[in-house]
């Protein structure tokens, strides 16, 4: 599994951190709490398909009230699954 890097940015809010594989990506913005309707799994799948050159940044509701942003950007790093 590939390792990435993420944070999560909300106006007058603290930046959040992270990394981990896609699949623990998920799980921790679905914990965040984010306003909007589209699920975590759609928001990862949106940044996969915009990744270019190992980045990718999915916005929501862009200059509007609720707008929150999160970057994604792939390591070079491989975790191997445990059993």
């Amino acid at each position: 599994m590939t390792v990435y890097l993420w944070a999560l940015y909300r106006p007058h809010v603290e930046p959040k951190k992270g990394f981990g594989d896609l699949g623990y990506l998920i799980r921790w913005l679905g914990k965040q709490s984010l306003p909007g309707e589209a699920p975590a799994d759609w928001v990862v799948m949106l940044l996969k398909m915009a990744e270019r050159n190992g980045r990718s940044v999915y916005i929501y509701d862009e200059d509007g009230p609720d707008q929150w942003t999160v970057t994604l950007t792939r390591t070079g790093l491989k975790v191997l699954p445990t059993f």
